[in-house]
């Protein structure tokens, strides 16, 4: 008897090593002064490990569990931004956070995000919008009437981009459809060829039969010649029509 309870101990004493030498996986991840300090510091390969982390707490906890960290998110995006591009090593995963965080404090530093940079409104940047909530949507819309062609083109595309990921299909309002149908017909004769193209694939989603005569007429007599001749408005123009009217 005192054989097995000798056993038995020395058994649960290798157990108790195990798991303090081996910490369990699983247990709930934790965000620190450490973590906040790396962020705001920038050296990428801590940013890399907390933004690791956070996603980790994501996870474990929703989008809640990261709204503690919205500040210092928001401070390591904008310095990443005042940095030159080429040394942007953690831009698009700082991005993948905060559009997690369903956070209204992220909603400005989105807008910046879309104006500024390519490929940060699709997908990370609609889908930060999405989780906000509708109180977006009259921003972007008016990010269409932008002074900076780059801004209405990334405009186009990131309203694109939330219409598709939109799983309701109830994000949109009728009218708010409408309004942004409206504005995307105003510039289709825009005199940036990538603006024209951005705008025709966005119509892909709000587009309805009113657009299809304006449509038709670019793909017969837009020359895009400010693309040193070549014909990719025209192209957009026949698959968007393709998509309108249900070939």
């Amino acid at each position: 008897m005192r054989n097995k309870l000798l056993k038995a101990s020395i058994v649960l004493f290798l157990i108790f090593c195990f798991v303090v030498t081996f910490p369990v996986t699983g247990l709930t991840a934790e965000y620190t002064d450490t973590d906040a300090k790396a962020l705001k510091t920038g050296d990428p390969d801590a940013v890399a490990e907390v933004l690791y982390k956070l996603m980790e707490i994501y996870d474990e906890k929703g989008k809640d569990g990261l709204k503690p960290m919205v500040p210092d998110l928001i401070e390591s995006a904008q310095r990443e931004l005042r940095i030159p591009e080429d040394e942007r090593w953690n831009i698009f995963d700082i991005i993948k956070v905060v559009s997690m965080t369903g956070d209204e404090r992220v909603k400005p530093l989105l807008l910046r995000i879309m104006s500024v940079m390519w490929g940060g409104g699709n997908p990370f940047t609609a889908q930060g919008f999405l989780s906000i909530g509708s109180s977006v949507i009259p921003e972007i819309a008016d990010s269409l009437k932008s002074s900076s062609s780059d801004t209405i083109g990334r405009a186009a595309l990131t309203l694109h981009k939330m219409y598709e990921l939109d799983e309701t299909g109830e994000f949109f309002s009728k009218k708010e459809r409408e309004i942004i149908k409206n504005r995307l017909v105003e510039n289709l004769d825009d005199e940036t060829a990538t603006v024209r193209i951005y705008t025709i694939t966005a119509l892909r989603s709000f587009g309805d039969e009113s657009v299809i005569k304006p449509l038709e007429y670019l793909e017969k007599h837009d020359a895009h010649k400010d693309s040193g001749g070549t014909y990719e408005v025209r192209d957009e123009a026949t698959e968007t029509l393709k998509l309108l009217k249900g070939n």
